[in-house]
């Protein structure tokens, strides 16, 4: 599966058609909900975010699995797993926004994102299609992880593309980072380099 482009929409947060001792009842109401909202929390994933200069960067922290289950475009089930006992799967839901460029063309492959430390290794992403094995039985997780952000795609002003991109890491690499290398240099980081004095 490939990773669907959506247009960007526009929220209008005004209040119309409410006047008189009404309005300040709706805000009472409208902050006493916004209060309840924050304090349950959300069972979205937080984002992480880094803007270029034309792309924006939006990714929700590592995500370490076992394995990762598809089914490719011909109908066929799929299957990634680490290449090796001593490595681990990362995942990573990337949003790509492009705000300022006319139509910016992308070629999202191995080397468009790595994933690592700061101060240590890098590690390429994988190629979800060659990295995966063709299996018989189908996996209860399976599309669970889908789309992939994967191949060429034209991202046309005011839209984003978003979809899984997956990382073979060794085990006990720090996952404080992700450097997106194509169109812009852009790294998002996920913990505290710097330690506050």
């Amino acid at each position: 599966m490939k990773a669907q482009i959506s247009h960007l929409t526009q929220k209008s947060h005004r209040f119309k058609g409410i006047s008189g001792c009404l309005a300040p009842l709706a805000l009472l109401l409208l902050l006493a909900a916004s209060f309840a909202l924050v304090s349950c929390g959300s069972d979205e994933p937080e984002k992480v975010s880094a803007r270029g200069r034309s792309l924006e960067v939006h990714t929700t922290h590592p995500l370490i699995v076992e394995k990762v289950a598809f089914t490719d475009g011909a109908g066929q089930y799929r299957v990634i797993r680490p290449r090796a006992s001593n490595r681990q799967l990362v995942l990573l839901d990337i949003t790509l926004v492009n705000r300022t460029s006319l139509v910016t063309p992308l070629l999202i492959d191995e080397d468009a994102a790595q994933l690592g430390d700061r101060r240590g290794e890098r590690i390429n992403a994988v190629n979800p299609f060659e990295a995966s094995r063709v299996v018989d039985t189908v996996d209860p997780e399976t599309d669970l992880y889908t789309p992939f952000l994967w191949g060429p795609i034209d991202l046309d002003r005011e839209f984003q593309v978003e979809g899984w991109m997956v990382f073979d890491v060794p085990k006990g690499l720090i996952l404080g980072s992700l450097w997106w290398e194509e169109v812009d240099a852009i790294i998002t980081d996920f913990i505290e380099y710097r330690r506050r004095r």
